[in-house]
């Protein structure tokens, strides 16, 4: 993409892959300011890192891949030319659909923290006025926060066309879905038993059970 000056009229070359940094820096930092905005209105920002119903393993594995993706990401921000061993070859349309992805991903976040409001929490935390959310993304699915992540570290894999980004990014999410989720799904049991139950067999966990969409909106009324 050229664009010529005004002043001397000589032409500035900017590449697509500056833009799509650009485009990547966009999308977390409107997930960055989000995820800041709703932590602080929820008192989210309080809660601790580790529980003891969290356990050790799913943490543990969290700082193991967030720490090489945190230093990939960093590198692909401040430092480009020295990310290159990490680049995938991908066609332009293909990185602005993933552009297209991660904006979307940031949106759903955004229609999950709403649902939630002060349910909100970033640990494995019931707490007592704790309700449960049917409404929303929840209408659908039973942890749409994981689905929009994971959504959010393809997008983003497409959009830096940087394999360790996406790979440490995916990794993260997919941790969180299989090694912590068995326990968050035994709490919301123990604390809305048959309530939860019901609500359990008409929704999947990550993507909505087509032939039972039809069924949500009489489950939402029952429970309300």
């Amino acid at each position: 993409m050229t664009f010529r000056s005004r002043e001397d009229g000589r032409q500035v070359i900017v590449s697509p892959d500056f833009i799509f940094r650009v485009s990547f820096i966009a999308v977390f930092s409107f997930l960055t300011v989000l995820r800041l905005y709703y932590r602080i209105s929820t008192g989210a920002i309080h809660d601790h890192g580790l529980t003891r119903r969290e356990g050790l393993l799913p943490v543990a594995l969290r700082w193991t891949l967030g720490v090489p993706l945190l230093a990939a990401t960093g590198l692909y921000i401040f430092a480009p030319e020295t990310w290159l061993w990490m680049s995938v070859s991908l066609h332009p349309i293909l990185r602005s659909f993933g552009t297209a992805i991660g904006f979307a991903a940031v949106v759903m976040i955004r229609q999950v923290h709403r649902a939630l409001g002060r349910n909100f929490s970033s640990t494995l935390v019931i707490r007592r006025e704790h309700t449960l959310i049917t409404t929303g993304p929840y209408r659908f699915v039973r942890h749409p926060m994981y689905s929009a992540y994971l959504l959010l570290f393809f997008g983003a894999l497409l959009i830096s066309a940087n394999w360790v980004i996406g790979v440490t990014g995916v990794a993260v999410i997919v941790t969180l879905m299989t090694v912590r989720l068995g326990r968050e799904e035994a709490l919301l049991l123990e604390k809305f038993g048959a309530e939860y139950e019901q609500y359990r067999r008409v929704t999947g966990m990550f993507i909505p059970l087509t032939h039972k969409i039809s069924a949500i909106g009489k489950t939402s009324r029952d429970i309300a």
